[in-house]
């Protein structure tokens, strides 16, 4: 019998994201940026090195850590790479401040504070005891870093705008895309693709918005579009990350005048509802270099971009971190609308779902997420959790059940005080679903399965157990998102059976 393969030691130095392709190294290379282990800054740049416990790797961030355990990162290390470089400047694409998480009681503690704040006004008086805008103002309170004072402030204009906008018979209830129709044949409509939430997010993690600005057109519907923007800004926030890292609203103005000053004054109405942390504001002028402007008005940070159309998605890229293939725009500048009418199809078949089941609706992964199901190493959140995984196989192979539970409980708890969330795809692949502790921990242990088997099961007793040991096409997720269905590869590092290697 041949001796078990033992799993591969882990370098003592963290990877960063670059050598898995997923940030290009002239994104995260940034004037007087600085990083160290323990996310601060300082004068120089250092390797991220992980606490050590003899041995071994100490990674669990509790304070009595599972003895045994290995985790590749060391303790309150965020997952994702858009977080672990920041600017010295106040124009930061790279690391946002993040906002101390709330417990429920503080939390309830604060939106009471914010009630008590909105009483004093007579006009939005009677939502402190409405039970259909708590969530609303539970999702402002949290938008605007819990600060009661400035929560208040935004519930009463979101108030407002909802008012204006849709009528006191829909002020108080959740807006969805039936009450989106168009009254007239003329006037633009969800479906047009003025307004698009892209399937990707920028390098600060925020979720990114394209609105194609056509002034002559906006100024004669523009309560049609403020609409459209309310109701798209109002599901991308459904999210928790979303509202976490916030909203980059991305706006493409194809012609050459007016400059940035008309739309701003449309602006304001614009993010009266909700925060827009990034706008980017394009205009494609052909005649001119290209150049940026940068400036910070209010709670926004701005920047204007002038220049042709491949210098400006040049630009976005570069700078800050927005994919120019999922800019909604073909190569003559026209708008392009097959991605947002699948998007439209897929939003109605949510707003089908019950409620709770809406609730872990994912629209955009973060890098933070380990994606389960057919899925390759590219995400930050799936490195580390297969790291994880392959770093505890052989304690794991050990173990006794209550033992084995433990390990894949610090495994889910490693993974969710960072950030991170066990997602698996859904309605044919077309969106992603959190999943909560029970079937995560069925998903680890999955994985655990898969990988003694392949360290611990030699080739021959795999033979001999017949058709048991090929795998089923309802296999989702046995490790690293492969499917193994007619390969044979029984070893993770030296590839014995007749298929490809299985991961690495």
């Amino acid at each position: 019998m041949a001796p078990p393969t033992s799993p591969t030691p882990l370098s003592p130095y963290e990877k960063d994201g670059q050598e898995y392709g997923l940030v290009p190294k002239y994104v995260l290379r940034k004037k007087g940026s600085t990083f160290n282990g323990s996310g601060s800054s300082g004068s120089f740049v250092t390797p991220m090195k992980p606490r050590r416990n003899g041995d071994r790797l100490s990674t669990s961030p509790r304070a009595t850590p599972l003895k045994g355990f290995i985790s590749p990162m060391p303790p309150n290390t965020p997952l994702d790479n858009q977080s672990t470089h920041s600017q010295s400047t106040t124009m930061k694409d790279c690391d946002e401040e993040d906002v101390p998480r709330k417990t429920p009681q503080q939390i309830n503690a604060l939106l009471q504070e914010t009630d008590a704040l909105l009483a004093r006004r007579w006009r939005v008086a009677n939502l402190v005891d409405s039970p259909a805008y708590e969530n609303d103002k539970r999702l402002l309170l949290a938008q605007e870093g819990y600060k009661s004072a400035k929560a208040a402030n935004r519930i009463e204009e979101h108030w407002k705008t909802k008012l204006e906008l849709f009528g006191p018979e829909l002020v108080e209830k959740k807006i969805v895309l039936a009450d989106m129709t168009r009254e007239g044949k003329t006037e633009v409509a969800v479906e047009d693709g003025f307004v698009q939430i892209l399937p990707t997010r920028d390098l600060g993690g925020r979720a990114v918005m394209f609105f194609q600005y056509d002034p002559a057109l906006y100024s004669k519907q523009s309560k049609q579009f403020r609409r459209i923007l309310f109701y798209m800004m109002a599901t991308v926030l459904q999210d928790e990350e979303t509202v976490k890292r916030g909203i980059t609203l991305v706006v493409w103005n194809t012609t050459p005048k007016p400059w940035f000053d008309p739309f701003w004054n449309a602006y304001s109405k614009i993010a009266a509802p909700y925060q827009i942390s990034k706008l980017h504001y394009c205009q494609e002028v052909q005649d001119v270099p290209y150049s940026v402007q940068e400036r910070r008005e209010k709670e926004t940070d701005i920047r204007m971009h002038q220049g042709s159309l491949q210098e400006c998605l040049h630009g976005l890229v570069v700078s800050y971190g927005i994919p120019s293939h999922f800019i909604p725009l073909t190569f003559d500048g026209q708008l392009d609308r097959k991605e947002h009418l699948r998007w439209v199809e897929l939003r109605r078949r949510i707003e089908s779902f019950t409620l709770p089941r809406q609730q872990n609706v994912v629209l955009v992964p973060a890098q933070s997420d380990v994606l389960l199901g057919k899925r390759k190493m590219s995400m930050n959140g799936n490195v580390i959790y297969h790291q994880m995984v392959a770093a505890n196989t052989e304690a794991y192979h050990k173990a006794e059940d209550a033992a084995k539970q433990k390990i894949l409980l610090e495994i889910w708890t490693s993974i969710t005080e960072r950030g991170g969330r066990f997602l698996l795809q859904i309605e044919n692949a077309q969106i992603w679903e959190k999943l909560e502790l029970q079937p995560a921990l069925h998903k680890i242990s999955q994985a655990f399965d898969f990988l003694c088997a392949q360290y611990y099961t030699t080739k021959d007793c795999v033979e001999g157990m017949g058709s048991k040991s090929k795998s089923s096409p309802h296999d989702e997720d046995l490790f690293f998102g492969w499917m193994f269905d007619k390969k044979r590869c029984f070893n993770l590092l030296h590839c014995k059976g007749t298929g490809d290697r299985a991961c690495w």
